[in-house]
């Protein structure tokens, strides 16, 4: 009788602990897995550059507002690309405070000789207030990115139903390959 007790008290110990287990993996994923990206678009082509000018050089501009619901409205002014760039994409990818966007857009068809001035807006779900570091890559096709490519690093506050703007030193500028 003791033995058969014996059994079944390992069989539940195992049994709570594989629970545990499971429970804290998929919470895990949720903290990693929070911030998402939606509604990305992208205005028309603002102003047309040759791609040898530099007068209108003028740094690019990110405003985060975020609201009671906890989705932040964001948007990118001023992103230079190829003109030819139809849509520009925005990622994100987070883990505990820090906020990594990715901007890119897709291989082109055909190369135009024209840079273009662009404004990027899109939503971020799930974001609560806080101090977050920021870092703002700008990604050739097919998402490549590296240390070369970060157009901004830098610590932001970000408070509810307030307008947080981050001017960036030069433009951001995507690459073209």
């Amino acid at each position: 009788y003791n033995i058969l007790i014996h059994l079944i008290m390992k069989k539940v110990f195992y049994s709570l602990v594989c629970i545990i287990t499971l429970s804290a993996c998929s919470s895990e994923n949720i903290a990693l897995d929070a911030l998402k990206v939606y509604d990305v678009s992208n205005s028309a082509c603002k102003t047309t550059m040759s791609k040898e000018e530099t007068r209108n050089a003028t740094p690019t501009i990110l405003s985060i507002e975020l609201g009671e619901d906890g989705i932040a409205q964001c948007s990118f002014q001023d992103v230079e690309a190829n003109c030819a760039v139809k849509n520009i994409y925005v990622k994100v990818i987070n883990q505990d405070k820090q906020i990594t966007l990715v901007v890119y857009n897709n291989v082109l068809e055909a190369f135009a000789d024209c840079i273009c001035k662009y404004d990027v807006s899109f939503k971020m779900s799930k974001l609560v207030p806080g101090s977050y570091q920021l870092k703002v890559y700008c990604a050739g096709p097919g998402m490549k990115y590296d240390e070369r490519y970060i157009a901004y690093n830098g610590k932001i506050n970000i408070a509810q139903n307030k307008k947080t703007i981050v001017t960036f030193s030069t433009p951001l500028i995507l690459p073209e390959s």
